[in-house]
């Protein structure tokens, strides 16, 4: 930068470095500005997602997922745990594997893959029913008929709850239990 104004040439540095320090807090200032910006932008942004078996929209705002969301996902994980032959249960059980998050899921592959194991050896077969889907910040409950069969002989016909509860973790539904509630003081898995 060359300012020739004045006849000095330390009084032509001086006013081109007041200049460039002009030009310094200009930018700073920019600078803040577009990092609120961007900081309210992230903070305010919507995803819209339609993952696989989804039939609607999923929105999640701040993080949080819609309700919508999560009772259509409880859903789909009530329907894989519930409603199987001998011949799907392993397949189903397989998928819903899929939904359990990392420190969960040892144990429940465990208890899944035994029960596919029971079923398959006593050819049982399960129709769930959801009536009324609840949902809270770490937990979905669906109450319904639950019906059981083996061959053609009815084994249960029955109203059952079961309890879902689950974490999002960057975005992703992750299952932490499935269980059964058979009155409200006292939990079975």
């Amino acid at each position: 930068m060359k300012i020739t104004t004045y006849l000095q040439q330390s009084s032509n540095l001086f006013a081109a470095n007041q200049l460039l320090r002009f030009l310094v807090i200009v930018l700073c200032a920019c600078l803040v500005a577009t990092s609120y910006l961007t900081y309210r932008a992230v903070r305010l942004q919507r995803v819209i997602l339609i993952p696989p078996h989804m039939t609607g929209t999923v929105e999640f705002v701040q993080g949080r997922p819609s309700d919508d969301y999560l009772r259509e996902i409880g859903q789909r994980v009530v329907s894989l745990a519930t409603t199987y032959s001998p011949h799907t249960a392993r397949r189903q059980f397989n998928e819903l594997l899929v939904y359990y998050a990392p420190e969960t899921y040892p144990e429940a592959s465990a208890r899944w893959y035994s029960l596919a194991g029971r079923i398959e050896e006593s050819q049982v077969s399960s129709v769930f029913y959801p009536e009324k889907f609840s949902v809270t910040e770490d937990l979905i409950e669906v109450f319904g008929d639950l019906k059981q069969f083996t061959g053609t002989t009815r084994l249960e016909n029955t109203t059952r709850t079961y309890r879902i509860t689950y974490q999002v973790r960057d975005g992703r539904f992750s299952l932490l239990s499935f269980k059964e509630k058979d009155n409200p003081a006292e939990e079975q898995p």
